[in-house]
């Protein structure tokens, strides 16, 4: 906790029309997107219901980005929902930076759900009203809630709804609900405390910090699943994500770098035995795939990086196992029940071509 800075705390007015979420707390972690961290609060403020307190973390951004973030912030209007700005000097990656908010969060005695919102992502009035509803209206097995994620240029097209594992045992977001659902995507779910506490008395933290970003929602519900936790799905959007600000934009090399990296950590980790048996030459294939593509476009060192990083590490993540397969094969069914029976998520090829040529388009000279 030491590593973080509090620079600004907003007290909450409670206007007549605005109902307030008592238990609830939302987190946003910004990193050199100010404007669209401002929007985003701004949307949550404008909801029909509202957190009872929203803990912003700028995770090492750039003096000019921090300094628009609090002097905007400084000028915005009381409202019903308390606001604290953090901060941290170095960029701790979204992983460790959701996990130090979650504990300030749950410092709080009547905090009992954590809602998580993507920096650029734009809330709709509805969304903290609906995702407390659910989560209150559900049994403490269903340890989190999703909804749909829409593109904010295009409101009628899905971005996200969840994460999806595939036969291939490659994660990816759900873009159908025929798909089967393993859990909600962190750019926009509610958690509610008891999971994030079994998950953190067995692993040691809520989000896999090793990972920095990018798939560290996957591991989360997979020791969800893993644990006995179950995810409802909101069949409605909740919010609509302009998508990957912080990184870049696009799927570009640091993207692919850890997302393929922390995939290979995360099967290691926690997929059961009989599935790793069962779906492995399914997942050997998918390395296969992958490898010719990115070779195919000549990115041998961008491969190289993930497979030398990914492989250094291995023992690590291996030797964890034991914490999540007490019971060895038992969880086998428990998981299988989570698997689409696809290789992977539908139309993906035509998705890689689709990136291909925007990216051969951009660096054309």
């Amino acid at each position: 906790m030491s590593r973080l800075q509090c620079l600004l705390a907003l007290s909450a007015t409670v206007p007549s029309d605005h109902s307030v979420a008592s238990n609830a707390v939302l987190l946003i972690v910004n990193f050199n997107t100010a404007s669209l961290t401002l929007r985003c609060i701004e949307s949550v403020q404008r909801g029909s219901m509202q957190p009872q307190r929203i803990l912003v973390l700028d995770n090492g951004s750039c003096a000019d980005d921090l300094a628009h973030l609090l002097s905007r912030l400084q000028a915005m209007p009381s409202t019903a929902t308390e606001l604290q700005l953090y901060r941290s000097e170095q960029n701790l990656g979204f992983a460790a930076g959701c996990n130090l908010l979650v504990d300030l969060a749950l410092e709080d005695a009547r905090c009992a759900h954590i809602l998580l919102l993507n920096s650029d992502a734009v809330a709709m009035p509805n969304m903290v009203s609906a995702m407390q509803a659910c989560a209150m209206q559900t049994a403490a097995a269903t340890g989190m809630v999703g909804a749909r994620m829409h593109k904010l240029a295009s409101p009628d097209e899905v971005d996200t709804l969840g994460i999806s594992l595939y036969r291939s045992l490659m994660p990816a977001d759900r873009h159908t609900v025929a798909d089967k659902l393993l859990g909600p995507s962190g750019g926009c779910c509610l958690l509610k405390r008891g999971m994030l506490e079994d998950l953190h008395r067995v692993s040691g933290y809520y989000f896999d910090a090793r990972y920095f970003c990018y798939c560290e929602d996957t591991d989360l519900a997979l020791r969800a699943v893993l644990s006995g936790y179950q995810t409802a799905f909101l069949d409605e959007v909740l919010a609509l994500h302009e998508g990957q600000a912080s990184s870049g934009g696009n799927v570009n090399a640091f993207v692919t770098y850890h997302g393929l990296r922390n995939s290979i950590w995360m099967h290691a980790k926690l997929l059961p035995a009989g599935v790793l048996l069962q779906f492995g030459a399914w997942l050997l294939l998918a390395h296969m795939l992958s490898i010719a593509r990115h070779g195919l476009f000549g990115r041998w060192g961008l491969l190289w990086r993930v497979y030398r990083d990914a492989f250094a590490r291995l023992p690590e993540f291996w030797r964890e196992r034991k914490r999540f397969h007490p019971q060895g094969s038992a969880l086998d069914d428990r998981l299988l029940a989570h698997i689409s029976p696809g290789f992977y998520r539908a139309r993906y090829l035509s998705h890689v071509l689709r990136v291909e040529r925007r990216r051969r388009f951009q660096n054309a000279p």
